[in-house]
């Protein structure tokens, strides 16, 4: 499954009081297989708006904005199921937090750091080439896993004609990322391949994921609701509320605090497995 959505993190808070809508309503002309939206007031539009209407696909939301006006023009993230004119559309905002607010705390923010956390790419399987430090054992640790194929190994400070290892003379332990060396291809026996040295080894492999797994996409979902939960929360500065016979207490750390906690440790414990092993 691709990364988490906006629309997933907003469906795990819902109920919570995330935030507020913004709901516009407008008019537009549309042509049955086309994304493009003419003679549309587009003053007060934004990139990402989620749009519907008849004609407009589920889950459409504005890619472009392509003339700025009140007889603008934009362009859909989907293409019109049927055309019109004067065809009413329902532009929804989300002022407080943003799906572009979203999209990018999750791609600068929390997708590096599940990377950095686990060794693990999720993003797609990806070929790297890396140079390691000879570890005098028949041990070595690569930087991303899950390993998928091993491409080559090889030595950097050896003639030509010595420095190429066999890759099928390797185990492979894909999902720990780790390298051994057989003896006589004997999986009993391990030799001391790696010889000591400062990059001297040479690693073309392929790893990652191709798609998410179903627990750290749950994962990446709770971290971006808690995130976004302390990004609005912050705004409270904790204390209390009251009026009119209406009280509440934020506490000393603001708003949705012991969600926030429950978010961060469920997401930890679904990141733990992944966590494992390690090594640069």
């Amino acid at each position: 499954m691709p990364a988490p959505q906006p629309a997933d993190v907003r469906n795990l808070l819902e109920g919570v009081g995330l935030e507020q809508t913004l709901i516009l309503s407008l008019t537009g002309n549309l042509t049955l297989n086309n994304p493009v939206v003419t003679a549309i007031n587009t003053v007060a539009m934004k990139v990402n708006d989620a749009i519907s209407g008849t004609g407009i696909p589920a889950g459409t939301r504005v890619l472009s904005i392509d003339i700025l006006g009140a007889a603008g023009q934009i362009t859909m993230t989907a293409q019109a199921s049927a055309g019109g004119t004067g065809v009413a559309i329902t532009d929804t905002q989300y002022p407080v937090l943003s799906d572009d607010w979203l999209i990018k705390r999750r791609d600068n923010t929390v997708l590096p750091w599940v990377t950095e956390k686990t060794r693990m790419s999720f993003n797609g399987i990806t070929q790297y080439t890396e140079f390691y430090d000879g570890t005098g054992s028949s041990l070595l640790i690569l930087r991303k896993r899950p390993i998928v194929a091993l491409i080559s190994i090889s030595y950097t400070n050896m003639d030509s004609n010595l420095y190429y290892l066999t890759p099928s003379a390797i185990q492979v332990i894909a999902d720990e990322g780790i390298l051994k060396a057989k003896a006589n291809f004997n999986e009993s026996t391990y030799i001391p391949i790696f010889y000591r040295g400062q990059k001297n080894v040479k690693v073309i492999y392929q790893a990652g994921y191709a798609d998410y797994p179903g627990d750290v996409f749950d994962a990446v979902t709770m971290i971006l609701a808690e995130q976004a939960l302390t990004f609005i929360g912050n705004r409270t500065g904790g204390g209390d509320l009251s009026s009119q016979g209406y009280s509440r207490s934020f506490g000393k750390s603001g708003k949705w605090t012991h969600l926030r906690r429950q978010l961060a440790r469920d997401s930890f414990s679904l990141l733990r497995k992944y966590m494992t092993g390690g090594g640069s």
